[in-house]
């Protein structure tokens, strides 16, 4: 059990969650909201990048979600890779200056920007790898429980 325990946490320390890139983005996300209100609201988007906004906006409020929110972590994960996704089709929608004027605006950067998309990608990564770990950790022990229980049986037969 102890060898167990060790293996885990050295694991753990081999393979850190992002906490302190993922506690940006969360910081960082009034300012998003911001964003996305005056990109909404702004008449030099075409309408296909001014509905990929809405419809961010759209997925956030809504119950109906790729990953439900009410799975920790994993749902609020797509609901930031959605809008992160929808404000920077957006921008790229303006002319430079209109998209820096509008990140200044919201206190934002561009860096800070593709930072947090990095910090999505990076943390849905880690989710992937966690719940595999936890997956085959699960499916030995269920292994270890048949091999007992075909032993427990081997022996009551004999």
């Amino acid at each position: 059990m102890a060898a167990s325990a060790t293996r885990a946490r050295a694991r753990s320390v081999t393979d850190p969650f992002p906490r302190d890139a993922v506690m940006a983005l969360v910081r960082r996300m009034p300012s998003y909201a911001r964003l996305g209100w005056a990109l909404g609201r702004d008449e030099r988007l075409s309408g296909a990048r001014r509905a990929a906004v809405m419809g961010a906006a759209a997925y956030l409020v809504s119950p109906i979600d790729l990953v439900p929110g009410i799975i920790p972590f994993a749902g609020q994960l797509d609901d930031a890779a959605v809008a992160l996704l929808g404000l920077r089709f957006a921008l790229r929608g303006l002319p430079p200056e209109a998209r820096a004027e509008h990140l200044e605006s919201a206190g934002l950067t561009a860096e800070e920007m593709d930072t947090d998309l990095a910090t999505v990608r990076h943390s849905a990564a880690w989710l992937a790898r966690a719940g595999g770990r936890l997956g085959l950790r699960a499916g030995r022990g269920a292994t270890r429980l048949a091999i007992r229980g075909a032993r427990a049986a081997w022996r009551r037969l004999r």
